[in-house]
């Protein structure tokens, strides 16, 4: 035991001194040496983002033109002339069709006479089948207005876009704004070209006559007319009850001298008509006084024949009988320098009955309603009216016209004598109610007052008118 207990001492002796002589090993550190350091922050990882694409450069592309304001909208355009006027007219419209930027085609069709056209209109009332634009006279177009088959044109001629500028409009000749519109405002008829019913006044045979100028009082008419009857009174039989005035008892001739004595057809108040004044009485009964003096008289047709043969001083006539008074002093072989003038009043107040040729459009949808007014505006506008003057022989309606037609008025010094006449009107009331008929009326009792025996059976002639007058407003109303 005791040599067992040495022995382990020994051993563990030599284990501790071995230990002591063995070389020391570094010990494995358990934690990295810490640094004191400022502390950064490490950039932190972008993020995954959607990838931006840089902007294309525009490819280059063709412009897309815009199409017409009214591309594909057609105008039908009912009219009343054939033969060479028919042609120029057609001409104009195939123009427009050409060149105008709204992209709008109107087709022109001849319907005959004013007659015919109030007959086709009425019965297309009727039946649906109307035009979009129509000639007509302005007691038709107030009478179609009236059913509500005639649009007023008001918004499209006050349109800041597609109307009329303030100058424009001062342009027109000043009575045919109201000519063309109705009593509550509605413009419903616009006029294309005028003429007037005039006198034609042979000066050459006034001058041998010792008139140096035309009669300027209903006096000087009276006593000019005389003349030319008494002068014709010297020349054998064939010349026998003529050489003054040629005047027809129609309504026409009669209002013409209507309005030359100051009157019209309408009370002082405009809301009824009244036939029964001063006026109306003196002028039926100066033409009574013509007549027994014998210083007035009737031919068979119309007097443009009896005219050139010197058998009429003056014959009442529209402007638009030009042609047929200038063949007839040709067919004669007259070159008496003759022309129109105006009926004289008493008191030297000058009067023509003016007519106008106009035109309405029918309702429809907007941009129809607006494609006819560009149309009729284009038609109208004084470069083209001129052209179309130049091929009816009409008249103008704008002052500026006048100027465009300074060469047109020089070769042709007749028609230049109507330019200022039809200018100064006045007009029939077109637009008041019953109108047409009324109208109708004062054609039959014209004859009626150029065959009184005097003044009491005028008077009676004119209540009476009045009354039938009113009494055909209250039905059409």
């Amino acid at each position: 035991m005791k040599k067992t207990s040495i022995l382990v001492s020994i051993v563990l002796v030599l284990t501790f001194v071995l230990a002591a002589c063995a070389p020391q090993a570094t010990p494995e550190p358990t934690q990295p040496p810490v640094e004191e350091t400022e502390e950064v922050e490490e950039p932190a990882e972008p993020e995954e983002t959607e990838e931006v694409e840089e902007p294309a450069e525009p490819e280059e592309t063709e412009e897309v033109e815009e199409a017409p304001a009214f591309e594909g909208v057609t105008v039908q355009f009912w009219h009343v002339y054939s033969d060479e006027p028919g042609e120029g007219l057609q001409a104009l419209v195939d123009e427009f069709n050409e060149t105008n930027e709204y992209g709008i085609f109107v087709e022109a069709l001849n319907q005959g006479n004013y007659g015919d056209v109030e007959d086709k209109v009425n019965a297309g009332i009727q039946s649906g089948d109307l035009p979009d634009v129509v000639m007509a006279y302005t007691n038709a177009l107030a009478d179609w207005y009236s059913v509500g088959s005639v649009a007023d044109m008001n918004p499209y001629i006050n349109d800041p876009e597609y109307g009329l500028t303030e100058d424009q409009l001062n342009d027109l000749y000043p009575h045919l704004k109201a000519a063309g519109s109705t009593p509550d405002g509605a413009w419903i008829a616009y006029p294309m070209t005028q003429s007037a019913n005039v006198l034609v006044y042979n000066f050459t045979w006034a001058e041998e006559l010792g008139f140096a100028e035309p009669p300027a009082t209903a006096a000087e008419l009276e006593e000019v007319i005389c003349a030319a009857a008494a002068d014709n009174a010297t020349k054998g039989a064939d010349f026998e009850g003529t050489g003054g005035l040629v005047y027809y008892p129609s309504s026409t001739n009669w209002l013409h001298f209507l309005y030359a004595f100051g009157g019209d057809e309408l009370n002082e108040d405009r809301t009824a008509y009244d036939f029964s004044t001063q006026e109306a009485i003196d002028t039926s009964m100066y033409i009574l006084d013509l007549k027994e003096k014998g210083c007035i008289w009737q031919t068979e047709s119309y007097p443009n024949p009896e005219q050139a043969q010197r058998k009429a001083l003056i014959t009442m006539s529209s402007t638009a009988g030009l042609p047929y008074y200038e063949a007839a002093f040709a067919d004669e072989g007259n070159e008496d320098e003759w022309g129109f003038i105006a009926a004289p009043g008493p008191d030297g107040t000058l009067a023509v009955n003016a007519f106008q040729q106009m035109l309405g459009v029918i309702p429809s949808t907007e941009d129809v309603e607006m494609a006819s007014w560009l149309f009729v505006k284009w038609l109208t506008s004084p470069e083209i009216q001129a052209r179309w003057v130049r091929i009816s022989g009409y008249y103008g309606t704008q002052v500026s016209t006048e100027a465009l037609l300074a060469d047109y008025a020089e070769e042709n010094p007749v028609w230049a004598t109507g330019v200022q006449l039809a200018a100064i009107g006045p007009s029939e009331p077109q637009t008041f109610p019953a109108w047409s008929s009324v109208r109708r009326t004062i054609n039959d009792m014209a004859a009626e007052l150029y065959n009184a025996t005097d003044q009491a059976a005028v008077e009676g002639i004119l209540a009476t008118l009045t009354e039938t007058a009113n009494e055909l407003v209250e039905e059409v109303q």
